[in-house]
Parts: C-alpha cells; sequence; structure tokens
C-alpha cells in the first residue's frame, strides 16, 4: 500500500486520465485517413543507412517484448532496404493479424509498424496499394490511443508515426495531432543538456533516431543537435553507448554520429561524466534514475561507474537480458547488482517490472581533471558520497557513509571476465560469478568483486 501511495503522488495528472480512459479508448479501432499513400523521399538516404540495419534483437520467446518486435515490420522494411521480396511477408502479415486487441496493434508497436511501412513503400513502391490500409488502420489506431499513460519515448514513438503518416496521406489532421505532442513533450523528454530525461543512453539513440526521421518534416535541429553531443560523448570505446539502466545493444541504432570529444564531458542535468583520453575511457552515473513519474527503465545503481582500459572493459554494467518481470529483472535493477555500495535493501524499492520508488536524490559534487564526486541520499536517510581520483597509473575509488544505522554495507565491483586490470580493495574482499547481458537474452560470464562495508578500491592501468 505504501509503494502505491508513493505511485499515486507522483504520477502526472495526464498519466492519471489516460490510464483511467485506457480500457475504453484500447477498444476503439477507427477507420484512419484516406487517399493513397506517398513516398517520402527526404528520408530515403536515412532509411538506407546503417541506422535501419537490423539490430538483431532476440527477446526471450514467448515474452511480450517479443510478441512486440512481432508487429514491428522491420522485415518488410528490410525486405525493401535489401532489395528483395518485401510483398509476401506484407501481405502474410496483413492477412493473419488484422486490427484487434493485441499486442501486435498496441499503440506503440503499432507506430513502429506504421514508421517502418511507410519507410517501406518509400523504398519499393510496389508496397504501397499493398500495405495502405493495413498503415491506415494503424496510424488512426495510434492517434486514438496515444500513450500518455506511460510518457517517455513511447509518446515521441506515437508523435513520430501520426507526422510521418499525416504527411504520406496527406492528412493534416494527423499531421498536427504529431506535431502538437511533439511541442507538449520535447522541451521535458530532451534536457538542456542534449540528454533524455529517461536516462538510458541506448534509449537516448533510439529516440533521436525518431527525431532524425521527423527533421525534414518538423524543425527538431536544436533537440538533434543537442542530443548528437551526448550521444557521441557517452560512447564507448567500441562505438556503443554506455549501458546505464535498460536498454542494450539491440535497442540503440547504429548512428552517425560526430567524434566522441576528448577530455571530461559534464552532463550534470542528466547526471553523467564521461572521460574520454589516452587509454583510459570512464563513465560516471551522478545523477537521478528517471523522472519519478516514468521509472519504468531505471536501475539503482547511482554512483556506479563503467571503466576501460586499452580499448578493453574493465569494470563494466551487468545490462538486462529480460523485460518479464521475475527474480532476474529485479536482481539486475538492484544496488547489489551494480557497482557502487549497497546499504541494505539498496537505494530504492523495485515491484512489478516497471515500477520502482520512491527515487533519491543524486548529485554531482565536483568534476575537474583529477577527480569526480558524487552524492546520494535515499528516502531512509542513507547518504553514501563517492569520489573517482584519475591518477596517472591507476584509478582511485573513495566511499564514505552517513546514516547505515546498523543496516549490511556491501561494496561491489562488477568485472569482465578478462578483466586486463589489477584491482586492490582496502578490506577482505570476495568474488561472486556475476553475468553481463548486452542484448536481450544474452548471459556472458562475468564476476562481481565484493568487500562488506565501504572501503575503497584501487584499479592499475
Amino acid at each position: 500500500m505504501r509503494l502505491w501511495l508513493h505511485a499515486l503522488r507522483v504520477v502526472r495528472p495526464r498519466q492519471a486520465l489516460a490510464r483511467a480512459t485506457r480500457p475504453v479508448r484500447r477498444r476503439r479501432f477507427p477507420q484512419g485517413p484516406s487517399g493513397p499513400l506517398r513516398a517520402l523521399q527526404a528520408n530515403e538516404p536515412l532509411w538506407r543507412s546503417p541506422a535501419f540495419a537490423p539490430l538483431g534483437a532476440q527477446p526471450e520467446p514467448g515474452s511480450r517484448l517479443a510478441r512486440f518486435h512481432a508487429g514491428y515490420g522491420e522485415d518488410v522494411l528490410e525486405a525493401a532496404r535489401e532489395g528483395g521480396d518485401a510483398l509476401t511477408p506484407a501481405r502474410a502479415w496483413i492477412a493473419a493479424y488484422p486490427p484487434r486487441r493485441d499486442d501486435l496493434w498496441h499503440p506503440y508497436v503499432a507506430s513502429t509498424r506504421a514508421a517502418n511501412w511507410i519507410a517501406a513503400a518509400t523504398l519499393d513502391p510496389a508496397l504501397r496499394p499493398v500495405i495502405a490500409e493495413s498503415v491506415r488502420r494503424a496510424l488512426a489506431r495510434v492517434a486514438a490511443n496515444v500513450e500518455d499513460d506511460v510518457l517517455g519515448n513511447h509518446v515521441i514513438r506515437n508523435a513520430k508515426a501520426l507526422v510521418l503518416g499525416g504527411v504520406a496521406f496527406d492528412d493534416a489532421a494527423l499531421r498536427r495531432r504529431g506535431e502538437a505532442l511533439l511541442r507538449r513533450e520535447l522541451p521535458e523528454q530532451v534536457l538542456a543538456d542534449g540528454g533524455h530525461y529517461e536516462r538510458s543512453p541506448a534509449y537516448h539513440r533510439l529516440v533521436l533516431r525518431d527525431l532524425l526521421e521527423l527533421r525534414p518534416f518538423v524543425d527538431v535541429e536544436d533537440e538533434v543537435e543537442r542530443m548528437a553531443r551526448f550521444a557521441a560523448a557517452s560512447s564507448r570505446p567500441d562505438g556503443a553507448p554506455a549501458l546505464f539502466n535498460d536498454g542494450g545493444l539491440d535497442v540503440a541504432p547504429r548512428l552517425e554520429l560526430p567524434r566522441p570529444p576528448t577530455g571530461m564531458s559534464v552532463f550534470e542535468e542528466t547526471g553523467y561524466v564521461f572521460v574520454n583520453e589516452d587509454d583510459l575511457w570512464l563513465a560516471f552515473d551522478c545523477g537521478p534514475p528517471s523522472p519519478p513519474f516514468l521509472p519504468a527503465h531505471a536501475h539503482a545503481d547511482a554512483l556506479s561507474f563503467q571503466l576501460w582500459f586499452r580499448g578493453r572493459a574493465v569494470v563494466v554494467d551487468p545490462g538486462m537480458p529480460v523485460y518479464e518481470a521475475g527474480a532476474e529483472r529485479d536482481f539486475l535493477r538492484s544496488t547489489a547488482a551494480h557497482s557502487t555500495v549497497c546499504v541494505g535493501g539498496g537505494q530504492f524499492e523495485r515491484w512489478g517490472a516497471f515500477r520502482a520508488g520512491p527515487l533519491p536524490d543524486v548529485r554531482l559534487v565536483e568534476a575537474d581533471a583529477t577527480t569526480l564526486a558524487g552524492r546520494v541520499r535515499d528516502a531512509r536517510g542513507v547518504g553514501h558520497e563517492r569520489r573517482i581520483r584519475l591518477r596517472r597509473d591507476r584509478i582511485e575509488v573513495e566511499d564514505e557513509l552517513a546514516g547505515v544505522r546498523g543496516r549490511s554495507v556491501r561494496s561491489t565491483l562488477v568485472v569482465a571476465e578478462d578483466v586486463g586490470a589489477t584491482i586492490a580493495a582496502a578490506g577482505d574482499t570476495g568474488r561472486e560469478p556475476r553475468t553481463i547481458s548486452e542484448r536481450f537474452g544474452e548471459r556472458r560470464p562475468a564476476a562481481a568483486l565484493v568487500q562488506h562495508g565501504a572501503g575503497s578500491w584501487t584499479i592499475e592501468r
């Protein structure tokens, strides 16, 4: 009951209203726009680029996420991109899945499929008369069911589908609906420093790709420029995003980004610091886990960090292989799973697959050439301050706690299987088997070094 009362306190009014009316709205399957489906030639180079190449996502068979992926229409788009037979999979899908109340016609899925099929019809003109009616119905489904109950990246995806659909069908009302959503959402979702308010670098790139599709039709140039700067700075040495919070390599599209800046990049509002110099790459999580009204993808990992030496991973994020509720997802969202200090049950409670709270207050304290420092204080009054000192030949991590009051304390570093660095601790250290999951369904061997108590770590380059 206490957690549900917290959820009621932080929910946005439009979220509450949308959740209350969702059972009625989800019954609606309007007809959608009339007229022929037109090509959107301005986006053809983007849709042919690596940004739309398959990412190899393999959600757990039978999971809800797997059902979502089955409705994204990616196979039709990929056939059109490659000059293959896109008509056969399109006709088969349309025949098998007419409009109905299931996950294949969920508003997010319908938004994704509508946009992908508009792209495919641009690349392969033979598709246009075949898919036009199904795309119309998908767009009408989205217009009647914008995901204000969820908000976040889902509403950006809804808006993208409505704008692209409005242009493709020459439907001014549909386009205006999508543009109005963007005017409402972008000032809040895209932070001043270019981060996305859900604080997932992987989902950040997914939202950025949506805006790149919209750029020929809507003025999003400022948001694209700021988000691209963040995406570049948050890139690991292998080009992938730092995998804080939910989101893996099969979520983040391969975008053409600016070169990652050298030195230290501070994104104080979003809550990340990235260091990229010589043979060192480091990412420090020193900000809010998420907006309080949208903790779906948040992990209790404040003051955790990721570290690479000489192009090789040393300290890593454990990742997330599943979105289904259960013990594995619950643990991998917890403080104990990450490279930070866990006091008692951790920085906040998780319940269900996508709920959490109350969230802690997390702040950047210091960021200069030699020192990074952050502070977290949770709803129990537990305080944790971490200082990371950047030395010429090593990294030193020091932790201080307050308000522990007899609770158990564990300091953890999750390290790559072949760590390639010497790690020393102030106190006795145990080693626990763990996994790294950078893609859905993936579980690669890793380990966790664990101290009982908040001591310090030294990692030699």
